[in-house]
């Protein structure tokens, strides 16, 4: 069978987005307005939610001043409105103010204005409408992963408003497809970076979206909130309906213990399911 895909990849968000297309129904044209428009909205979220950039959203809720109401990208908003969500069920699993703190700290996020310890978190931050937000004062945050999550889930959005059925986006390994093309995955294991291992029961991606996770010390630019006697897990791999889902779930996978109930609860509301290595 001739394989009919149509790829176009693009340096963004610190990684290389992919974007692979099976649309015969498409004209060249109709591709490559719905490659550009995809591409496009994966850079305008990089850029309004970059930690290193000094004009994006996140530079300025590090730069506020105390109860300033700020006007912001109703991305941003959308994405500040889920961390805020997802930090208050994973009990701080999840925790953007965090890592911006200790990134910054380590001079990784240049775009942010180094604060104390004390204002990080999304805490001091209350959505007001779509697009505005108030600050009891200044916060670092860095959206990292759940940003890149969300980006992807724009992409496939782009792609399907200008026809596109059958899909794949996928940035550094968060990725989603949609239509009813069947697409192999491999995950690399965490320990053994030239071995790539078939997930069990997870063979193939389709219309659903898949992000993995690697803890430190092997990907430096995770931060532990949770502290144990001894590293359980060196990966964790999600699988949901939507990229954002996915990747903010393996960072919370990646801080429990082997049973942790209530991750378990949130993974079936979340029709999501997970699979980690130690």
């Amino acid at each position: 069978m001739v394989d009919q895909t149509v790829r176009r990849a693009r340096p963004l968000l610190g990684t290389v987005v992919s974007i692979h297309l099976n649309d015969a129904a498409l004209t060249p044209a109709q591709r490559e307005a719905a490659f550009s428009a995809a591409f496009d909205g994966v850079a305008h979220i990089g850029r309004v939610m970059s930690a290193h950039a000094s004009d994006s959203d996140l530079a300025r809720l590090s730069q506020a001043t105390a109860g300033a109401v700020l006007t912001l990208d109703p991305h941003t908003v959308h994405v500040l409105q889920a961390a805020q969500y997802w930090q208050r069920v994973s009990h701080g699993a999840f925790n953007p103010g965090w890592a911006a703190t200790r990134l910054s700290a380590a001079g990784q996020r240049p775009g942010l204005t180094r604060l104390h310890p004390a204002s990080a978190g999304l805490h001091a931050l209350e959505v007001l409408s779509d697009t505005t937000v108030k600050l009891q004062h200044a916060i670092q945050l860095d959206l990292g992963g759940i940003a890149k999550g969300y980006a992807v889930d724009c992409a496939i959005t782009k792609l399907q408003q200008h026809g596109v059925v059958h899909a794949l986006v996928n940035a550094g390994g968060d990725m989603r497809a949609i239509g009813s093309t069947v697409w192999p995955v491999d995950v690399r294991h965490a320990q053994h970076h030239a071995m790539d291992v078939r997930l069990r029961g997870c063979p193939s991606l389709q219309h659903q979206a898949l992000a993995t996770s690697v803890a430190a010390p092997i990907n430096p630019e995770f931060v532990h909130v949770r502290r144990f006697p001894k590293q359980l897990w060196r990966s964790a791999t999600v699988q949901a309906p939507d990229c954002m889902t996915a990747d903010v779930l393996t960072k919370w996978a990646l801080q429990s213990t082997d049973l942790c109930p209530q991750l378990r609860s949130v993974l079936r509301a979340h029709q999501a399911r997970m699979w980690r290595s130690s």
